[in-house]
């Protein structure tokens, strides 16, 4: 077969280990004295390394101007974090946290040299350019979820009626340095291990099967999947597996590189429509509707005949179970049976939890997009997903 054109998005300087946090001093000291500190409540302060990185941070001259974010971040937080750091007169910005996290310091990191709101720059909520100036911003993570270190993009919630879930996007984005050391993530609790992991494995199945997916993202997508598939359920049985969360770094960040270059599907189109509306943590949402709408999609390629498609997705399920057959319909049912064990193992909420009622269905499947998924899926689809999960 011959090899048709892509193009693919460069990433930003990788450091990766064990240990590698004690090299955020020297990361930042190249950019300048004063720094701006995005945190998140909890994580870094239950990881005990808080108050040994700021030391570390002193002795090395630097004055750190912190701020702390809680849940995803919403426009009025962005925008107070940004004036926080523009009065401080912060030459860098270094987010260490979650996924909200990340997306919150990426977002200020950009916004410290716009004018206005954020909420003016977002796609499909505002209309005005973002000219991809940004002050210099690394991304240290402290979960195995988001990869959003790896992306070029920072997503912004405000919850409600009229509420949304969108995009800040600019090639520019993309964190001008990464960080990733596995022993933040050990204090992760497994509820949040749980989430992430899904929300990862999500993310690396749908830019795996995208429309858009190429021969480059597909290479890292499948080393991604057996990642997960070795290492979630160690990770969340027991946090201090320090190979099985080096394992699950690996493959949030690698999750990162293939949904920035290749897309993602109907899980994620569910995120945007259902996350804007209600309170509900992103990688819960996309673990409790992996399966379902995985089975929905895998229905309605076998009744198109689309091989093609259908064969990826065997190929997922050989690299998630480990499997070696090559039997199409048995690798298919081992790809849907493990996400069904993993979604009951896992103790993945239903989307009732939250608030979801039956009447509500209707209306969040007409603002569900299929974008990039491998085949469109009807309206009734999407409210049938969404039922099997209330």
């Amino acid at each position: 077969m011959v090899i048709p054109p892509f193009e693919f998005r460069a990433n930003p300087a990788l450091a990766f280990g064990s240990g590698r946090i004690w090299d955020l001093p020297g990361m930042l000291a190249r950019h300048g004295k004063r720094i701006g500190i995005v945190r998140g409540r909890a994580s870094l302060k239950a990881s005990g390394t808080w108050d040994g990185l700021a030391s570390a941070l002193r002795e090395a001259g630097l004055e750190a101007v912190r701020a702390e974010v809680v849940g995803e971040p919403t426009p009025e937080a962005v925008d107070a974090i940004a004036e926080h750091f523009r009065q401080g007169a912060v030459a860098c910005v270094a987010a260490i946290g979650g996924g909200s996290v990340l997306d919150a310091g990426k977002a200020v990191s950009a916004m410290m040299l716009q004018e206005g709101s954020v909420e003016e720059y977002l796609e499909g909520v505002g209309g005005r350019p973002l000219d991809g100036r940004k002050v210099p911003f690394i991304a240290v993570p402290t979960t195995a979820g988001t990869g959003s270190e790896a992306a070029k993009n920072a997503v912004i919630s405000r919850v409600g009626e009229q509420g949304f879930k969108r995009s800040l996007r600019h090639d520019a984005l993309m964190p001008d340095a990464v960080l990733i050391d596995p022993e933040l993530h050990r204090s992760c609790p497994p509820d949040l291990t749980a989430a992430c992991g899904l929300d990862a494995l999500t993310q690396l199945l749908e830019s795996y099967v995208s429309t858009k997916a190429t021969p480059l993202t597909d290479a890292l997508a499948e080393a991604g999947l057996a990642a997960v598939g070795k290492s979630l359920m160690p990770a969340w049985r027991n946090g201090d597996d320090a190979e099985a969360r080096g394992w699950m770094a690996y493959a949030a960040y690698l999750s990162g590189v293939t949904l920035t270059n290749a897309g993602l599907g109907v899980v994620h189109g569910f995120a945007s429509s259902v996350g804007g509306r209600f309170s509900i943590p992103h990688g819960i949402l996309c673990g409790t509707l992996l399966e379902s709408s995985t089975r929905r999609t895998i229905e309605r390629l076998k009744e198109k005949g689309d091989v093609r498609a259908l064969a990826k997705y065997a190929r997922a399920g050989r690299h998630l179970t480990g499997r070696e057959g090559r039997d199409l319909g048995a690798d298919l049912d081992a790809l849907l049976n493990l996400l069904a064990e993993w979604t009951r193992g896992l103790k993945i909420p239903r989307l009732g939890a939250y608030g979801i009622r039956a009447k509500d269905v209707e209306d969040l499947a007409a603002y569900t997009g299929c974008k990039n998924n491998p085949i469109s899926l009807s309206p009734r689809d999407l409210e049938e997903i969404l039922r099997e999960r209330l």
